[in-house]
């Protein structure tokens, strides 16, 4: 069996538009939407847009995305949207890969203010992000190295576990 592909953060300024199932294990509601049914009923809308592969409606997207850097994306590979508008204080931040988004937390601009840009996002450091990269790429790379039906149909319940898993998790926290 090869080595598992390297998963690379996409430092694209947009969501692509093709389909992408959005992972959220680990997620933190800093920013306190679960409080604001109007802003919990974006989240949940970019969440649908980005699975259905529509991309990211141009109201979440920062006001000049189109012309001016954003730190935290070149370096760290993480993108903020805007929860209530282009010019709101509540943004959720999120890694987008060649084939997933992964939901961070909400928050402020606060991981903006910091010296490198996001220093203290609490997820660049917690062991489940970078699990879950890991295990998604092996599960990925021995579903398309497989070599027999069997070989497939294990590494695809693999895949399927980490899924129900994912699941699990949201329905225990109230998070669709």
């Amino acid at each position: 069996m090869k080595p598992p592909a390297l998963v690379l953060r996409q430092r694209l300024r947009r969501i692509e538009t093709k389909p992408k199932p959005v992972y959220i294990v680990g997620f933190k509601d800093f920013g306190g939407i679960g409080k604001i049914p109007e802003l919990r009923e974006e989240l949940d809308d970019i969440i649908e847009s980005i699975e259905r592969g529509d991309g990211v409606p141009e109201a979440h997207y920062r006001a000049g995305v189109d012309r001016d850097e954003d730190r935290l994306l070149a370096d760290r590979g993480i993108m903020h949207l805007h929860l209530g508008g282009k010019d709101s204080d509540i943004l959720v931040f999120l890694i987008q890969y060649a084939d997933r988004v992964v939901l961070l937390e909400t928050n402020t601009h606060v991981h903006f203010r910091t010296q490198p840009a996001g220093k203290n996002i609490v997820a660049l450091s917690q062991g489940w992000l970078r699990t879950l990269e890991n295990d998604m790429a092996v599960a990925a790379a021995c579903a398309a190295d497989a070599a027999t039906e069997g070989e497939r149909t294990a590494a695809e319940e693999l895949r399927d576990k980490r899924a129900a898993s994912i699941a699990a998790f949201k329905a225990k926290s109230g998070i669709k």
